[in-house]
This record gives C-alpha cells, structure tokens and sequence, in this order.
C-alpha cells in the first residue's frame, strides 16, 4: 500500500538540490531515481542505491553543484524540456533504465557527459543472457520460461558517441566490456548497509556445509537453476535461498525437486541487517551466486559483511583475492565436484578466508562508495573545467 502511495507521490524532477551546497560553481544534471528524496521515510537499504543516489547529490553539492534529479522513470515529453546548462551530466545507462540517456547526453553540448553503468556493456549482457537459457533449454526441453533481464532499451552506440567517460560500478569483467569504445573508466563500489555488523562469536557457528543463496529477479541469470539441481545431488549439505518467489513459470519448473528435497530451504525476499538475516549468515559459510551478468554483485558484497566466503562466477563483478572461489565451470556435474569440496574445507583455512573475505569487504561501504564516487567526480570535472 505505501509503495502504491509512493509511486502516486513520486516526483519526476527534482530541480536546484542544494541542501549541502555553500557556494554555488555550476549545475549538474542527474538522471537516476527521485523517490529517496521525496520519502526519507522509507528503508534506504531496500537496495543499496536508495542511499547511493542521495550520497551522490550531497558529494556534488559540497563539491559546489546544485544538482536537478531526473527519474529514471520520466516520460520522453518532460526529456525533451531539458535545459542546456549544466556543467555535468551523469546518467544511467547500462540497464533499461537508462533508456534516455543517448537523448538526454545529444542535447547538452555544454555539459561533460557520463554514462553510469551499473552492469556491463549492454550488447555482451543479453548474450551471456541468451547463453544462459540455451544451456536451460537443454536440460529442460519443452518448458516455458520467460526470457528476463534483457536489455531492449538502450541505443548503446549512440549513448557511447555522447559519452565523455563512464562511472563503472564492477570489475575486469565490467571495464573489459567497454573496452571497444575508449572511453575513461572510473570504478565505484557500491555500498552495504551500516546495519550490518560482523560478529567476531559467529566465527564458530559458520558451517562450511551450508550455503546461501541472496538475490533478485532473473532467477535463471543469476543461476539459482543450477544450484537447485546441484543440491539436489548433494543432500548432506544445505541450501538456503533468499529471493523473490514471483517467478511462478520458474516455480513450476522446480516444484517437484524442491518438494523432495529437504536440504534446499526457500525463505523468501529478506530485510537486509533483519533477524533472518542476521540467523542465516550466522551459520551459512559461503555466499554463492553463479550469476552470467552482473554489475557488482551486490547481494554477494552485502554477505561479505557478514564474512561469508563468496563463490562466485567471474561475470558477477566480485575481486576474489585469496580468500573466494571462482565458478569457472557452470555444468551441473562441474559446479556439484566443486560444492562438495568446498563444504570439505580444512578448519584453518575456512576461518582465514572468512576474516579475509570480511577485511576486502569494507571496500563495499558508505565510505567506500563516497570515497570513490569524489575522485570519479573530482577526476572528470577537472578535466572538463582544462
């Protein structure tokens, strides 16, 4: 009812943000998303860019901006009134949410423009997309799912010929996808939720044969298919699944093996820093995505927090260091050998990766994204004002 409420409320541009802002040396236009502003009342960490895109005003401010805040959700008639008299435009682009920033970025000739990109460059997402349910399709000939997480919205040619430079939320992964179009890359890492504490007594509650599974819509992207299938195969170890239930086609698929399968435990779209939270990653040891497109996994980097070992594909946008594991092998048979010799883990090393996999981890923190994200803003302006 209140985000019924709040979609009714929600205001499409926010113009002269100002609140931090002492003297004023430009304008910068964001094109983003406008509800944290309008409702501070809401939970910032239902995802981790509520409390981002408010961050982002407040560095621009105190760097001298006033900023205007475009929706991501405007409509192409209020695109078309924008003013060319910003100094900065940054805009998303990488998803189906930036789907105006190539209008947006052809018509602001004065402004330095960049394409904020959140997941890797849109072309080689639907592919690794498509890949994924072909190898779906092979196992389970005949099933009707529905393709989800394509991008079919973004004019990436024409939003790279309008681009200055990219603020890229990820790693190798991410910045190797827009190699081909030479523009300057600025990392980001994203934020976790300060609600999120490590518990030096959880160290040894933490059960290398229990996994978690944390994240959003796309299940068969973000490889929750597979592992169903491999825990299947594995019932002395444990999978548990924080995720929407929504996808009923995907349900359908995996009704019976679920029903069967005692060590796979479904609990559903969890509050991040909440008790079953708190309960889950005070037992499971390592948090697992075999995603095949990602940003910056931020469902995986929240559990890091937490010091669960993550495990995951090279396309979910996680550094692994010497503390995580790398899925290089998505077959069933491949990913069941490796899950099983995780679960084996000596002691000693077990709890070396943890309290290595908490030290990378505050790297994803508020202090990291606004340390990040003032260079990134800092390194572009300059150049702009040269």
């Amino acid at each position: 009812m209140l985000q019924k409420l709040a979609n009714l409320l929600k205001r499409k541009i926010i113009k002269d943000y100002r609140k931090d802002c002492h003297k004023k040396l430009g304008h910068v236009l964001l094109y983003y998303k406008t509800s944290p502003f309008v409702f501070s009342f809401f939970d910032q960490y239902t995802h981790t860019n509520n409390w981002e895109v408010l961050a982002i005003v407040k560095i621009l401010n105190k760097l001298g901006f006033w900023v205007d805040v475009l929706d991501r959700d405007i409509d192409l008639a209020d695109v078309k009134k924008i003013e060319d008299k910003y100094d900065l435009f940054i805009g998303l682009g990488a998803g189906n949410s930036g789907k105006y920033f190539a209008n947006l970025a052809g018509k602001l000739t004065k402004a330095k423009k960049i394409f904020y990109a959140a997941g890797p460059e849109p072309e080689l997402s639907n592919q690794l997309v498509l890949d994924r349910y072909k190898y779906f399709k092979i196992r389970h000939p005949g099933s009707d799912v529905k393709l989800r997480r394509m991008i079919t919205e973004v004019d990436i040619e024409k939003a790279m010929a309008n681009t200055d430079g990219i603020f890229a939320i990820g790693n190798k992964f991410v910045f190797d996808s827009y190699d081909k179009y030479h523009k300057n890359i600025y990392r980001i890492y994203p934020s976790s939720s300060p609600e999120i504490i490590f518990d030096l007594k959880q160290l040894n509650n933490l059960d290398s044969k229990k996994f978690l599974y944390f994240g959003g819509n796309g299940n068969i992207v973000k490889g929750l298919d597979l592992l169903l299938e491999v825990f299947e195969k594995l019932p002395d170890l444990e999978l548990y699944i924080c995720a929407p239930q929504t996808e009923e086609d995907f349900n359908q698929v995996y009704s019976d093996l679920l029903a069967k399968s005692k060590n796979i435990h479904f609990e559903g779209f969890i509050k991040v820093g909440g008790k079953k939270f708190n309960e889950l990653t005070s037992k499971c040891g390592f948090v697992i995505l075999p995603s095949c497109s990602e940003g910056n996994a931020t469902s995986v980097t929240t559990c890091m927090r937490r010091g669960l070992i993550p495990v995951v594909t090279y396309e979910s946008g996680i550094d692994l260091g010497n503390f995580g594991f790398l899925i290089s092998d998505i077959s069933i048979s491949a990913l069941q050998k490796q899950i099983r010799h995780l679960a084996n883990i000596s002691d000693e090393d077990f709890i070396r990766r943890i309290q290595a996999t908490y030290f990378e981890s505050t790297k994803y923190t508020q202090s990291g994204f606004t340390s990040g994200f003032e260079k990134a803003a800092i390194s572009v302006l300059s150049e702009h004002k040269k």
